[in-house]
């Protein structure tokens, strides 16, 4: 078996929330932060407005969905230093909507906390806001607004296509421009800075080799493993 890399569109994207953007990267007692680094797959599902499915059984099934999407996104890192702001909420009994329900009976909510970046502009000389990249069927038109996160936080992204994008395979390492999933990675990981954030852990930095790669101007975008496809070289 041999693999043969798919025709693709590649864009780079600067992406701004208009709202607080919120997911539980990780909780500590009672309290969910949203890390400064977005998963790839959340921005993907967002960017081909696939909000929901519908399958037996209780486990996500990613490699299912992202069969089903026209575009595939790299994790997105942050332009600059967000900044983030810590919201308060009262944990009540879901099934009976009251707080005097616990144990020894008292009136007392649990409070919790969750932790939001704050919104981002496209301000000049100021950049705020996540950069990544977005592998794309030729047909498919990147969205210019999308809704990202818990919440539904709106985004607006600013879409470039770097053209004349040709992979070329690398035999000793390579330090990518973008974050980096795991899972995409087909060649051997030199070194990597690893940030555990559901579903599976994303490289902030990775050293890669053996792999393919895109090198237009200050751009160094690493192809990920599902660009390419199976196929047999028998006659």
């Amino acid at each position: 078996m041999a693999s043969m890399c798919k025709d693709f569109r590649l864009l780079s994207a600067e992406m701004y929330n208009h709202d607080f953007l919120w997911f539980s990267s990780f909780e500590i007692s009672k309290t969910a932060v949203t890390a400064t680094i977005l998963h790839n797959y959340a921005l993907t599902y967002a960017v081909n407005g696939f909000s929901h499915g519908t399958y037996v059984g209780c486990s996500p099934r990613y490699k299912e969905d992202l069969a089903l999407m026209s575009s595939y996104a790299t994790p997105a890192l942050p332009l600059g230093h967000p900044k983030s702001t810590r919201f308060t909420q009262n944990a009540i009994n879901s099934k009976t909507l009251r707080t005097d329900d616990a144990p020894g009976g008292k009136n007392s909510p649990a409070l919790g906390w969750r932790i939001a970046l704050d919104p981002t502009w496209s301000i000049p000389d100021f950049p705020t806001g996540f950069k990544f990249y977005l592998f794309a069927d030729a047909k498919f038109a990147p969205p210019p607004v999308v809704r990202l996160g818990k919440k539904g936080c709106p985004v607006r992204i600013k879409w470039t296509e770097i053209c004349e994008a040709e992979p070329v395979y690398c035999d000793s390492p390579v330090v990518p421009s973008h974050a980096v999933n795991p899972l995409d990675v087909r060649g051997k990981i030199v070194s990597c800075s690893p940030i555990a954030i559901p579903p599976h852990l994303v490289f902030q930095r990775a050293e890669i080799e053996k792999d393919w790669f895109i090198f237009k101007d200050e751009h160094i975008v690493h192809v990920p493993a599902r660009m390419f496809v199976e196929t047999s070289n028998a006659n």
